[in-house]
């Protein structure tokens, strides 16, 4: 579990996204993608989908990663009490103090979308993604060592069903990554987000 108050992650990126994983299937080109059980190994599928839930438990996160080609997949995240969800990149091996985080936190006016790149385990750079919402920010970006890029046409936001949805490119399918998502709701009062919720991670690359 990550803190509560990590922001959303971006590499040197002129733009980042956030997007997790769902219980619902993304909408993809024919043929239609069959659901297929997590695997232990690294490697991805060439298509389908991979689905976890957060603990098994029945009313958590469920993070679902659709390939949609070699090299992209479709994340989403769908918790429909959610007040925040989280979407996170990381490395393994040599990378693993490597990550990205990007946040998406209701707002009082619009979401607040953050991306917080992680460099050998310390906060190398912080970016305020609220842009993506009304069409400002910038056209896309990738974290500076792990390969993983995202754009701004990518971006689904929670528009009150609780999912959030992200497509990232990884160009480098044999670097392995682990990707997780995460929600947290409001702990008594607005706007006070309590413990942050965790999916089953979600293995891209060979071991």
């Amino acid at each position: 579990m990550f803190p509560r108050s990590a922001p959303a992650i971006v590499a040197s990126l002129a733009l980042i996204l956030v997007a997790g994983c769902a219980g619902l299937p993304a909408v993809t080109a024919s043929p239609t993608p069959k659901p297929v059980a997590p695997q232990p190994s690294a490697t991805p599928p060439p298509t389908g989908e991979d689905t976890g839930a957060v603990d098994g438990a029945q009313d958590g996160p469920e993070l679902v990663i659709e390939a949609l080609d070699d090299d992209t997949v479709q994340a989403t995240l769908t918790h429909l009490g959610a007040k925040a969800w989280r979407l996170v990149v990381a490395g393994t091996g040599d990378l693993g103090a490597e990550r990205w985080e990007i946040t998406v936190e209701t707002g009082d006016i619009t979401p607040v979308v953050t991306a917080t790149e992680i460099r050998g385990g310390e906060v190398a750079d912080v970016m305020d993604l609220t842009g993506f919402v009304d069409g400002t920010a910038a056209a896309g970006g990738c974290h500076s060592t792990l390969p993983v890029c995202i754009g701004s046409d990518g971006l689904r936001l929670p528009d009150g069903d609780g999912v959030l949805s992200v497509r990232l490119d990884l160009p480098e399918s044999q670097v392995p990554l682990v990707i997780r998502g995460g929600t947290a709701a409001w702990d008594g009062e607005p706007f006070v987000l309590g413990d942050w919720h965790d999916t089953e991670p979600f293995r891209w690359g060979e071991g």
